[in-house]
């Protein structure tokens, strides 16, 4: 054991000394260590070994020296598995063995100095050696018998792989044979026989069947083709899709192929050959079955698991070859029917041609006339024509009443107003046609109920076929065209088409006519205006110009249009200046400052008042030596249009030269009259007094008759003289800070008396904030009597009588009055309403007239001359106020007027 130690731990100690020549022995110089190698032939060698490094074996060989010979062992049978079988392998290991043996006795004698101790050593790494030795052999030798086996085997494989490659080869000629086969036929049957027979062929199978659906019954599966053993009992039958469990039935509904070596009998149709295999192949087309081929063999593992590649491969070309087959018919049923449709549609584009072609001629013939007789008869002769109709006629509806169709047009009579017939919208088949607004294609008139006998009429016509479509323009109906044959069924569709395409063009045409001749009506009848205008205008003119008032007229812009010698003459101006000025300059330029009296543009803007009056603006100016007066209104068409404004300028120096005269004679007769007035009543107060002795009844009465007469001839003159007076412009106010309160009070307490005589209900109302007002004290109180007074004699007794007062502004002003008056100012307004006889409105304008009295029940009774309201007017106006009246005739009157406040 000592000699083994010493061993062991000196080729431990060694082993970088000894690794390089024990490398040797293992290296690659003398064949692969590691993975596969090339054997003569180039093939690859299947035989592989464990991976094995120099520093494993450096250990295996310690572990040898120690007694432990297993590791070395296997690891040497690694390095040997990996040589190759010449005989030079394992002399070249050998004679490296021997030189590692070499290196080590050298090292050993020159490391060990101790010859016996080295010898021992020898000796003992001989042993060690030896067994090596019989250890690269016996590894050789296994590993030399190992290839030889798989050589053989190799050998044997190649012989059945090249009778194998020889069959496929065969089957693959065959299987190209029938692939062309398959390809040259595009018959379905054929394709099918094939299938069966080529397959019986190549297979040798016992029996072999096509199933296919049944056309027309998609439940069930029938074998078309058979082949092999009692194939006509099989042809022809049927199986249900349904039975799952049948092989032939479940191949088509999964699309997958079915086998099975022993097959239950049971769930199998009456195909099913017992004792043999059954191999259910589905053929394939876009991912779906369309039919199975069964074969069946008693040897299914030769006859059919080795064949089944070969069987699917013939079937998928028979797929293929099927799906071209229907392909194709389905391009051959395509190119029958696109044929088909090219000729139906070379007829309908050859009727389209001559339906163009109609259509075309009658727009023709519609577009070169404008007379309607002519252009239905053309149009009628055109479609008879082309669709060789025995009659025809064209119905317009009646302009005078459009519930009525009128025959204006039929084929081959001539135009007469005795051939009219009329007929109700809605009756007969054109009556129909018309309300419905489409066409009718009548294969029997006999039979049809829509048909109405013209009354006259041949009863032959109610025999054959008909064709009516309406006239349309813009969605209205114009009429009807018709054709007819004697032959029941004579027209078609495209009879109807044609008619329906020309109406169009034969409706355009009777629009066109029925325009021309309303636009010749027109014509005529606007020259006939015309003509009647120039002339009328031609006179007017004469008139205008002849006028001794001056006329001037402006559009809606003040632009003047027409000016007659008159008022050029008033004006001082040619008619050539004034047809150059604007009428706004006009009324500017003569009347200066007081120009807004003759508002032109509120006129043409507001051309009627509140009341729906015309608005008409008066104003009175000096022209040289001459007093004009100006009058503005507007100038209206009938309709109510405003088409401008009218100036009239009128020579009114001999009236205001008139007018100042009658003034000046009432003024001194009045003056005349008052003188003896005021004696008379000055005798009869004092006789009424008793101064010149005392008086009996009736010539007290007598006294008192005079007395009264006097006062009302006083009242009468005084109010001549203030009328006269306020026209000359000659009043003298007294102006002064006024309450209406005590204006009223004044008057209140002459009016009394009156007030309790009829029995008045009297209310005053006046609030205690009211502002004053500037005003002349005896003119209100004339102003406030004279209103009062009125309103006590014209109220039947019982009445009720208010006087109401309050301040107001512009915004609830009346709009004629607002229109008038600053709207910068405060007002204070007075409201005198009663319940008496009112005033009519028709009277309304002229209320405020001299001497005007409404006609009324207490107008006897009441008295007066006229002159009260004539004389209030003015007044208010010279106190810078406004006066207007509210009436309803039986129920009473509101007279109210403003003064400016304070």
């Amino acid at each position: 054991m000592s000699k083994r130690n010493d061993l062991t731990t000196w080729l431990t100690a060694h082993r970088i000394d000894l690794s390089a020549p024990w490398a040797d022995v293992i290296s690659e110089s003398a064949s692969p260590l590691f993975g596969d190698q090339l054997d003569d032939d180039g093939a690859v060698a299947t035989i592989s070994s464990p991976a094995v490094s120099v520093d494993q074996l450096y250990d295996a060989l310690v572990f040898a020296a120690s007694g432990d010979y297993d590791t070395l062992n296997t690891r040497v049978h690694a390095i040997t598995y990996s040589d190759d079988i010449r005989d030079q392998a394992l002399n070249e290991r050998m004679t490296r063995a021997f030189e590692f043996r070499r290196a080590f006795r050298t090292l050993l004698r020159r490391q060990v100095s101790d010859p016996t101790h080295t010898l021992e050593m020898f000796d003992e790494f001989d042993v060690l050696f030896e067994h090596l030795l019989g250890t690269l052999a016996d590894g050789w030798a296994a590993h030399n018998a190992e290839v030889i086996r798989e050589r053989e085997f190799i050998a044997e494989s190649l012989d059945a792989a090249s009778a194998a490659a020889d069959q496929r080869a065969l089957q693959l000629k065959a299987l190209n044979d029938i692939s062309q086969r398959l390809s040259a036929s595009l018959e379905r049957s054929q394709l099918l026989d094939l299938v069966a027979t080529s397959l019986h062929r190549l297979t040798g199978v016992v029996h072999i069947a096509v199933w296919m659906p049944v056309e027309g019954d998609a439940n069930d599966l029938v074998a078309t083709y058979t082949c092999g053993e009692d194939a006509e009992l099989t042809q022809g039958m049927r199986i249900a899709k349904s039975s799952t469990q049948d092989l032939t039935c479940r191949a088509f509904s999964t699309g997958r192929i079915q086998f099975e070596m022993t097959p239950d009998p049971a769930p199998q149709g009456a195909w099913y050959r017992e004792g043999c295999g059954v191999l259910a192949l589905p053929m394939i087309m876009h991912d779906r079955a369309i039919g199975v081929v069964t074969l069946q063999d008693p040897n299914p593992v030769e006859q059919l698991r080795f064949q089944q590649d070969l069987a699917q491969g013939v079937i998928s070309q028979a797929a293929i070859a099927l799906q071209n087959a229907q392909l194709y018919t389905e391009v051959r049923t395509l190119n029958v029917e696109l044929e088909q449709r090219v000729e139906e549609r070379t007829r309908q584009l050859q009727d389209e041609k001559d339906r163009l072609a109609t259509i075309n001629e009658i727009s023709t013939e519609v577009s070169s006339t404008l007379d309607l007789d002519t252009l239905l008869n053309t149009s009628l002769t055109v479609l008879a024509s082309i669709s060789q109709a025995e009659h025809a006629s064209i119905m317009l509806v009646e302009q005078d009443d459009s519930s009525l169709l009128v025959t204006r047009a039929v084929y081959g009579v001539p135009p007469s107003p005795g051939n009219y017939i009329r007929f109700p919208l809605g009756s007969g088949i054109a009556g129909w046609v018309a309300q419905q607004r489409k066409g009718a294609l009548v294969d029997d008139i006999g039979t049809d109920e829509r048909w109405v006998s013209i009354p006259g009429g041949s009863l032959r016509k109610r025999q054959g076929s008909m064709i009516a479509v309406p006239l349309l323009m813009q969605g209205e109906v114009l009429g009807v065209i018709s054709i007819s044959h004697r032959d029941p069924g004579y027209f078609h569709e495209g009879h109807l088409r044609l008619l329906s395409a020309c109406a169009g063009p034969i409706a355009i045409g009777i629009n066109n006519a029925n325009l021309f001749q309303m636009i010749s009506a027109e014509a005529e009848r606007r020259y006939e205006l015309l003509d009647r205008q120039q002339t009328e205008s031609s006179q007017i003119e004469a008139i205008l110009q002849n006028l001794a008032d001056g006329v001037i007229v402006c559009d809606l812009y003040g632009s003047v249009l027409m000016a007659n010698q008159a008022a050029g003459s008033f004006l001082g101006r040619t008619i050539e200046d004034l047809l150059l000025w604007n009428l706004h300059d006009i009324i500017t330029r003569y009347l200066g400052p007081r120009s807004p009296e003759l508002p032109l543009a509120e006129l043409l803007a507001r051309p009627f008042d509140a009341r729906e009056q015309r608005r008409i603006f008066i104003s009175t100016t000096k022209v040289g030596t001459r007093m004009v007066s100006m009058t503005m209104g507007s100038v209206l068409k009938e309709d109510g249009q405003m088409l401008g404004a009218l100036l009239v300028v009128r020579d009114i120096t001999r009236e205001i030269e008139a007018d100042r005269m009658k003034t000046e004679f009432i003024g001194t007769m009045s003056h005349e009259l008052r003188t003896p007035m005021t004696a008379i009543k000055g005798f009869t107060q004092l006789l009424a007094m008793g101064g010149l002795g005392p008086l009996n009844d009736t010539q007290r009465e007598f006294v008192n008759t005079i007395h009264m007469n006097t006062e009302r001839m006083i009242a009468l003159i005084n109010d001549v003289l203030d009328i006269t007076k306020i026209e000359s412009g000659s009043v003298d106010l007294e102006w002064r800070s006024l309450h209406m309160a005590e204006a009223i009070s004044g008057v209140m307490s002459e009016l009394q008396g009156m007030i309790s005589a009829h029995d008045h209900e009297l209310i005053i109302s006046i609030p205690p904030g009211l502002p004053l007002v500037r005003a002349d004290a005896h003119r209100l109180h004339q102003i406030l009597f004279n209103l009062l007074s009125n309103a006590v004699k014209y109220t039947p007794k019982g009445g009720k009588i208010s006087i109401q007062a309050h301040e107001t502004n512009l915004a609830n002003l009346p709009e004629h009055v607002r229109a008038s008056v600053a709207s910068d100012k405060r007002y204070a307004q007075m409201n005198i309403r009663d319940t008496g006889v009112g005033v009519a409105r028709d009277d309304l304008s002229r209320i405020f007239d001299r001497f005007y009295r409404t006609e009324n029940p207490l107008k006897i009774e009441a008295g007066g001359t006229g002159l009260g309201l004539s004389l209030v007017k003015p007044l208010v106006e010279l106190l810078g106020g406004r006066i207007w009246v509210e009436s309803t005739l039986g129920e009473g009157s509101t007279f109210s007027f403003i003064l400016p406040a304070i």
